[in-house]
């Protein structure tokens, strides 16, 4: 399979951009952990990690589950497609739709993931991240602002929203804890536009 032209974007983006993408979502993670007081109870943390657009994350990943952890990690990054992932270290084609294989994990974690999936299949994907966890265990969603807050069913950047609240009641229903939380992240002299400077992560716990 060709790389997208998706992928291509990421690709070429300087590293510059890429670090200061990294550093936002190390920034998020701190918030979300913060706001869940989560500490893993194993001292080996598995982390699955459901798609990945650049292969400088996949390294970079890991580094932040280390350093906010303090604990080594066992990463694994799934995606649908890999060729633009090529030679980095546990990359898995999978679709992340169906049942997540080597489970356990400690985390799932999706970064802006489940717009890229159709809406009927989005909620498998949520139930999918929450069966594949250990307890104590996080599956994390992070969503831009305009993914739960587009009325329409298709967004501007043709990709899919997100019903948020439909999922909010399912996990009630199903009894499965879980936190929205938002965000308003503010960095002074960012010279690029970062989308996900505001908004925030559908957190489930197990």
């Amino acid at each position: 399979m060709a790389i997208t032209d998706y992928h291509k974007k990421h690709i070429n983006r300087s590293d510059e951009e890429t670090n200061r993408r990294i550093f936002v979502k190390e920034l998020e993670l701190k918030k979300i952990l913060s706001e869940t007081n989560y500490k893993p109870s194993f001292e080996n943390v598995r982390v699955a990690v459901f798609g990945c657009a650049d292969k400088r994350f996949v390294k970079r990943h890991k580094l932040i589950f280390e350093k906010l952890f303090q604990k080594p990690v066992e990463l694994i990054t799934f995606d649908i497609s890999i060729e633009h992932l090529e030679g980095e270290e546990n990359v898995v084609q999978h679709d992340i739709t169906t049942p997540i294989p080597n489970a356990p994990f400690d985390i799932t974690f999706g970064h802006v993931v489940l717009k890229f999936i159709e809406t009927n299949k989005q909620w498998g994907v949520i139930k999918n991240a929450y069966n594949a966890l250990r307890s104590p265990g996080l599956g994390i969603f992070v969503f831009d602002l305009e993914d739960v807050t587009t009325q329409n069913p298709i967004q501007a950047d043709g990709y899919f929203s997100l019903p948020i609240e439909t999922y909010k009641q399912k996990l009630t229903e199903e009894n499965i804890k879980f936190e929205d939380l938002r965000w308003d992240i503010n960095l002074d002299d960012v010279p690029i536009s970062i989308r996900g400077l505001k908004g925030g992560a559908l957190v489930i716990e197990k």
